[in-house]
């Protein structure tokens, strides 16, 4: 049973604590898979489990967990459907599912969701990949990688029906963004980590971690994800 008081934001906790976790999965087996590779992890503790995208969401909103790992597919709404209203309890969503349908893929990233994995990933990917969105990281994996590419390539080919819904309207005026926002978005899109930023920009990784929030703000986008492929769509030779 998990501890059902309300917890501390994320931002008010010790960055030593445990990165706390809600398993979202309506399968039972899986479920119980999931939460024990996480639990294995001593760095990592399951503060709640949900079956289904309203549980999961209340659990998030009573948890604050630091990361929601969420499949795509349940019962009552869709890891996808519930995806921006986990990131307003100030979570990162890491969407993991056993499907790497495009549209599945584009539709995650497109609400917000920080990650994408399949569920045949090594369970060290799936433990690396908690850390990383924790961090404030973005994680793809190989397939889903595939589909954003391919959906990038579709819009520069002229359908740009197939590219993910990632950046404003084309008839928004382009926000303006420091000089600094444009290194950082740049260097977000090359797939660079927050660390990898800071050394090559010579600043603290809070730096990094405030000139992509507020470019984020700008751009009316909701995740470091959606910020590369904003990048690559607008800025993308």
């Amino acid at each position: 049973m998990t501890d059902p008081s309300p917890s501390p934001a994320a931002s008010d906790r010790p960055s030593s604590a445990p990165i706390r976790v809600v398993v979202a999965e309506d399968h039972p087996a899986v479920r119980s898979g999931l939460v024990a590779l996480l639990r294995s992890a001593p760095d990592i503790t399951v503060v709640a489990e949900a079956a289904d995208g309203p549980a999961a969401l209340e659990a998030a909103r009573a948890h604050r967990p630091d990361v929601v790992l969420t499949d795509v597919r349940m019962p009552g709404a869709t890891g996808i459907e519930i995806t921006p209203q986990l990131r307003e309890t100030g979570a990162s969503v890491l969407v993991i599912s056993g499907f790497d349908l495009d549209e599945f893929v584009l539709g995650a990233l497109a609400a917000g969701a920080d990650g994408y994995l399949v569920k045949s990933e090594d369970p060290q990917r799936i433990l690396a990949a908690v850390r990383d969105v924790h961090r404030g990281d973005a994680v793809l994996s190989a397939a889903a990688t595939r589909t954003v590419l391919a959906a990038l390539r579709g819009r520069e080919g002229g359908t740009p029906d197939e590219a993910p819904p990632a950046s404003p309207a084309p008839t928004a005026p382009e926000p303006a963004l420091t000089g600094r926002e444009e290194d950082v978005l740049t260097l977000v899109a090359q797939g660079l980590t927050n660390q990898q930023i800071a050394r090559e920009l010579f600043v603290e990784i809070t730096t990094v971690k405030s000139h992509l929030s507020h470019a984020l703000t700008k751009l009316g986008l909701d995740s470091r994800v959606q910020a590369a492929l904003w990048w690559q769509q607008h800025r993308g030779s």
